[in-house]
């Protein structure tokens, strides 16, 4: 919805951010937002909101909350294709403006109801492209939260989608990858639609034969993004391989400096070891010597003393 050319998304040309006018003389005569700036009622538009509402700028601003902010090609705002007035998600989910059972959005402005889940298909045909790694995570969970209560087996299945896509884009996997992936899913629950069924049948052989070179052409293009994510994930286990491998390699350096440092302080202890049964060796010669010493000390010392008594005796 509002997306089907890329014109209707919101603010899509929005120069840098600048200070609101606060000029007393102006207000209320143009838009506050000093990006858009035009006469109001802008494009004069006749509603009740642009007529009664003083300030409204229906180019830039919500029809619920009456403010406006510097969010680009996002699923935060819906732009309505009938009265091209916009309203965000947010407040529209709040408001009761989105109604989960049967996935459609009232715009406040001019009554009509249009497809929530289109209107969410558009905005990623035309702006997923473009995002980055961050603003595609931030975008995939804006949809979760916008589905999240859905009744509908189709929008359970998209919440499904974008909380896979956001774990996996986490896991490593390119945001183009991603997008192909978002997109295919899109065209499958396209397919499962309620009118996608009531058109089932019998159809003319040529149409037939359409359908089936359709089928093959999506069969052709899932192949190449499984290859793609399978190339990928090759890759990434390949790389890990070859930093096990290195991690191995280090680790069997380590093992063998270890060992070589083992084997070093072996011979170092065996070494000393050898000293000290060598200086045990001499220490037992030395006290055998010291004793034989002693041993002899007392000899001579008791020759001394019998030479004395003999003396004496003498005397």
């Amino acid at each position: 919805m509002g997306t089907s050319s890329g014109s209707n998304l919101p603010h899509q040309m929005l120069p840098p951010r600048q200070h609101l006018q606060t000029d007393p003389h102006i207000f209320h005569k143009r838009c506050i937002n000093t990006s858009c700036q035009n006469q109001l009622p802008a494009d004069d538009c006749p509603c009740e909101i642009c007529a009664n509402r003083k300030g409204f700028c229906n180019l830039c601003m919500c029809v619920i909350c009456s403010k406006f902010d510097f969010e680009v090609n996002t699923c935060r705002w819906i732009g309505c294709d009938v009265c091209s007035h916009w309203t965000h998600t947010d407040c529209a989910v709040r408001e009761g403006e989105i109604s989960m059972g049967e996935m459609v959005f009232k715009c406040r402005a001019c009554n009509h109801t249009f497809d929530l889940l289109g209107w969410v298909k558009d905005v990623f045909h035309h702006c997923a492209p473009n995002w980055d790694r961050e603003g595609l995570m931030k975008e995939l969970d804006f949809v979760c939260r916008i589905f999240r209560g859905s009744e509908d087996t189709r929008g359970k299945k998209l919440v499904c989608k974008c909380e896979e896509l956001i774990n996996k884009i986490k896991g490593g996997l390119a945001e183009a990858t991603a997008v192909k992936l978002i997109l295919m899913f899109f065209q499958e629950i396209e397919l499962d639609s309620p009118k996608g069924l009531e058109n089932e049948g019998m159809i003319a052989p040529h149409d037939a034969c359409n359908r089936i070179a359709e089928v093959v052409k999506e069969t052709l293009r899932k192949m190449e993004v499984v290859g793609e994510e399978k190339t990928r994930m090759y890759k990434k286990a390949l790389l890990g391989l070859e930093e096990c491998e290195r991690e191995m390699e280090e680790k069997a350096k380590e093992v063998a400096e270890l060992k070589l440092e083992m084997e070093n302080k072996k011979q170092q202890i065996e070494e000393v070891e050898r000293i000290v049964r060598l200086k045990e060796a001499e220490a037992e010669m030395f006290q055998l010597k010291a004793n034989e010493a002693r041993l002899e000390a007392e000899r001579l010392e008791r020759i001394v003393k019998g030479k004395r008594r003999e003396r004496r005796r003498s005397t």
